[in-house]
């Protein structure tokens, strides 16, 4: 018995060795065919190892990176789980089933599973998947910081770079997209990932021919990669090119015939060729399997809107908004789908959230007008209309841009993007007829938008708004009588439609007939007593009357009324803030955003207000609540900026500047900005550069030539601010630049070029007055006081209401000891007299000529209004002395001294103080 035993022992090892080198074989045969892209024979090679071996854990790591390169998520899934299942390593094994798991979207399923050791060494490559998945999420924050940590250790690693590429796409900076893809390639040059992403930012930017030679390049590496097939049919089926796309979709399928990309894809062409029933059939085999695959529940949602089946397709659009409730295109499907269906009241409740995240969606604006439009809400609907058609131009490029940047952002977002650039919305409701109407009006074809609206008006003759918009039309063909008459056809149709009645004010007041204008809408209020919009078209027909009391009682009867309405409190809050009434302005912001907590307008205007109030922090703190309103903005951070530059935070500062400059590269204002904040830090060589970046954005303007010279006169280097400013003034003689050209000219010790060149600017210029102010207040403050009383007075001969040149002719007389002293500081009280400057040179005139009883009133004002001011300090506490009132004086001199200012009278004030 042993001694058969160990016969048949023998055999068995034999038979398993012989086994396991036909399963090695094979395995690298599998290789042989994955080097050469043959992923197809791959796999057949690799199922064959393992019907030899089926505990081989190499063998089913192999075959899940093959299905990886097929595009078949699934399969690469469960080969990778079983060979985990078989004790592969998790270094082996995490970073291949992190892939998988960003394929089929499961972004929260790994930031649960994958979370990377910190001792780890495979641990950049993990972090570049949680990256990813937050990216996946939404959460672009998130992943830019893991992006940035693996970067500052790894800066070359093109996974990473790929990353902030793609975070710069969905920002819509396609530039710094393009410029970080460019560098992980030119790191490694094959990387799959990295040329497809290059062929979708490509797409993105209007480059379809670039884009398909970027997958071809992938194609090229590996002939049989289906997802270089798929996105190159994707990219066909955007360009109408229908059986090349179909091509490319046979190719795929041969390799990976059970690619849910594949099917997908086919499902998309079938629905573009209006193969309708085709497009049903694949969804459902998809829809079977994996019954929650969002992009497959949308695109069966268009498919039944195409088949009027309206029941399922509501149905189906519903189940996708259940799982990304502020999806865009989903939501102007229902929308669309409702409104068909005679639900707008439900319609208008979907689209108004959505527009105050994406005011610049054409489609969006024009299916809100039909909304509206349908609704009888004409004025409104005009509003949206004109809207969508001020973006008419880039209508194309911008729905394009924004569908394709999400590309990069995961694959169930990426198919949502295909199936947007592939089908448009339908238009039962006119808005295509109303779009190209104002499109040939601001292109001032007016023929054709004539032709265009009339065409409408056959449609809905009764629509006020088409009536008005023909007015509009034969208006600006000169047509008056015409564009009256629809005017008042609008208006017959609807008495209170405000837009035909804002355009008939106008007419008024182009004819010199405001009160006309005025009495149009007291008329029609009188009909609809608690109309808002007449109210508030009142406020503004006064404010443009310079009748700011009478905007101000519109105002507040509106707001009184219509406690709610936003436009006419906005107004408000701004017109009693720039009347002084700051109490009033920020007391009705309080409770314009109690009452609007997540409208922006509210938010900007509290902030804005608390801001010039002085109250910097409650500012920046209302800011910042905006900025996470509107985090694409760069107004808001620039905003910021200024905030935190008030609170001394210079480091803050600084960073919100660059993030505004992120937002908007060629921000000119947020340029500024930086780069003064870069010289407050003694950053030269950053602010020079950023100057030389504006040269760079605007060579045919004096802007970064002026912000150069500026940052030189900073450095205390007027030489090379000359010569900056001198190149700057060649292309533009502009009055600013003319002063900044006198002042370093003098810096730079020229003083009779400096003469010259003012000379000649006022020869050359005898009527402009910014520079003739300014050369009259510096021989002011060098004491050279004829020589200013002879500019004061010319300027004030050009403009006889100038109170800043009427005051300093003031203090200059009454240096020369001129009689007209007096006077000329009364003349320019009564045009400022609220300006402490104004009112310090008239009293302290009259406190030098002795009448101390008039003096002290205006001093002691002026001192109130600019208490931090030394020379009004001074000149109140020497007319108290001359009136007798010494503890007052005593005091005032005492305060003077206590603030630790320097000013040229300090050693004065001294002396006087130990006399007293």
């Amino acid at each position: 018995m042993t001694r058969l035993v160990a016969p048949m022992l023998l055999m068995l090892t034999l038979g398993a060795c012989h086994s396991a080198r036909d399963a090695d074989t094979l395995m690298e045969q599998a290789r042989q065919y994955r080097a050469r892209g043959e992923t197809r024979s791959a796999i057949i090679e690799l199922k064959n190892a393992l019907q030899k071996t089926p505990d081989n854990a190499r063998a089913r790591l192999l075959l899940g990176e093959v299905y990886i390169d097929a595009g078949d998520a699934a399969s690469a899934e469960k080969e990778l789980r079983k060979a985990k299942a078989l004790g592969m390593a998790p270094a082996d094994i995490l970073p291949r089933l992190g892939k998988v798991m960003l394929m089929q979207g499961q972004f929260q399923k790994l930031l649960d599973d994958i979370k990377p050791d910190p001792a780890s060494p495979g641990r950049a490559a993990l972090l570049v998947l949680r990256a990813n998945a937050h990216l996946g999420l939404g959460d672009n924050e998130q992943a830019q910081q893991l992006f940035d940590e693996v970067l500052a250790k790894q800066p070359d690693l093109a996974d990473a770079l790929l990353g902030q590429a793609k975070i710069a796409a969905l920002s819509q900076h396609p530039e710094l997209a393009a410029e970080r893809i460019e560098r992980a390639l030119a790191r490694q040059p094959d990387h799959i990932e990295c040329l497809r992403f290059k062929g979708d930012l490509l797409r993105m930017q209007g480059k379809e021919a670039e884009a398909l030679q970027a997958y071809r390049k992938i194609l090229t590496l590996q002939p049989n990669n289906t997802q270089a097939h798929v996105d190159s049919a994707n990219l066909l089926i955007q360009g109408k090119k229908l059986a090349e796309a179909r091509a490319e979709l046979d190719a795929a399928r041969k390799n990976a015939p059970g690619s849910l990309q594949v099917f997908y894809t086919q499902a998309l062409l079938d629905f573009q060729e209006a193969k309708y029933p085709a497009a049903r059939d694949t969804l459902q085999q998809i829809l079977r399997a994996m019954p929650d695959h969002m992009p497959s529940v949308l695109l069966m949602g268009s498919v039944q809107l195409a088949m009027g089946s309206y029941l399922e397709a509501e149905l189906s659009l519903r189940k996708f908004l259940d799982a990304y409730p502020h999806q865009v295109y989903a939501s102007k499907r229902l929308a669309g789908l409702l409104l068909r269906s005679g639900k707008t009241d439900d319609a208008l409740a979907m689209l108004e959230p959505l527009l105050a995240a994406n005011s610049k969606d054409v489609e969006l604006l024009a299916l809100a007008g039909q909304a509206q439009m349908q609704g009888r809400h004409f004025a409104k609907a005009a509003e949206y209309f004109q809207a969508a058609s001020d973006l008419a131009p880039q209508t194309a490029s911008l729905h394009t841009s924004l569908g394709l940047s999400r590309l990069g952002a995961g694959e169930p977002a990426r198919a949502v993007a295909e199936l947007e650039q592939a089908s448009t919305l339908d238009d039962k409701g006119g808005r295509a007829g109303i779009l190209l109407a104002m499109t040939y009006l601001r292109k001032q074809e007016y023929d054709k938008a004539l032709s265009a609206i009339t065409a409408m008006e056959r449609h809905d003759g009764k629509n006020p708004l088409i009536q008005n918009m023909k007015g509009g039309i034969l208006l600006s063909k000169h047509d008056l009588a015409g564009a009256r008459a629809g005017f008042e056809r609008a208006l017959a149709l609807d008495p209170s439609y405000l837009p035909a009645l804002e355009n008939l004010a106008q007419m008024d007041l182009a004819e010199k007939k405001p009160e006309q204008a005025r009495q149009r809408y007291e008329a029609a209020l009188a009909r609809d007593k608690r109309n808002v919009g007449l109210m508030t078209a009142l406020a503004r027909l006064a404010l443009r009357r310079n009748n700011g009391a009478e905007a101000m009682r519109w105002l507040e009867r509106a707001t009184t009324e219509h406690p709610d309405a936003l436009t006419p409190a906005l107004m408000l809050a701004t017109l009693y803030q720039g009347s002084g009434a700051r109490d009033k302005a920020l007391k009705l912001a309080q409770s314009l955003l109690t009452s609007h907590p997540a409208d922006p307008d509210a938010l900007a205007l509290l902030a804005q207000i608390q801001v010039a109030n002085g109250n910097y922090e409650a500012g920046l703190e209302n800011y910042g609540r905006l900025a996470a309103l509107q985090p694409a903005s760069a107004a808001v951070q620039l905003r910021i900026a200024y905030a935190q530059a008030a609170l001394k935070d210079k480091a803050g500062a600084l960073d919100s500047a660059k993030k505004a400059l992120r937002l908007k590269p060629d921000w000119f204002e947020a340029q500024v900005l930086t780069a003064g904040l870069l010289v407050e830090s003694k950053n030269y060589t950053d602010a020079l550069a950023l100057a030389q970046t504006v040269q760079r954005q605007r060579p045919d303007l004096p802007a970064g030539l002026t912000l150069e010279g500026d940052i030189w006169m900073e450095r205390q280097k007027p030489q090379e601010a000359l010569r900056a400013y001198e190149q700057a003034f060649k292309m533009s003689k502009l009055p600013p630049l003319a002063i900044k050209l006198h002042q370093a000219l003098l810096k730079a010790g020229k003083s009779k070029e400096a003469d010259l060149h003012a000379a000649q600017w006022l020869r050359q210029h005898p009527a402009e007055l910014s520079v003739r102010l300014y050369l009259a207040s510096a021989d002011l403050v060098a004491g050279r006081y004829r020589a200013a009383i002879g500019l004061f007075e010319s300027i004030v001969r050009l403009d006889p209401t100038n109170a800043v040149a009427l005051n300093n002719l003031a203090w200059a007389y009454q240096q020369e000891k001129d009689e007209r002293a007096l006077s000329t500081a009364e003349q320019a009280y009564r045009l400022a007299g609220t300006s402490p400057a104004v009112l310090d040179t008239l009293g302290w005139i009259l406190s030098e000529q002795g009448d101390t009883g008039r003096a002290l009133p205006l001093l002691r004002k002026a001192n109130t209004l600019a208490p931090d001011t030394p020379d009004i300090s001074y000149h109140l506490g020497l007319t108290l002395m001359k009136a007798g009132n010494i503890i007052a004086a005593r005091r005032q001199f005492e305060q003077l001294l206590a603030s630790g200012k320097d000013f040229p009278k300090r050693a004065e004030v001294k002396a006087r103080l130990d006399a007293l």
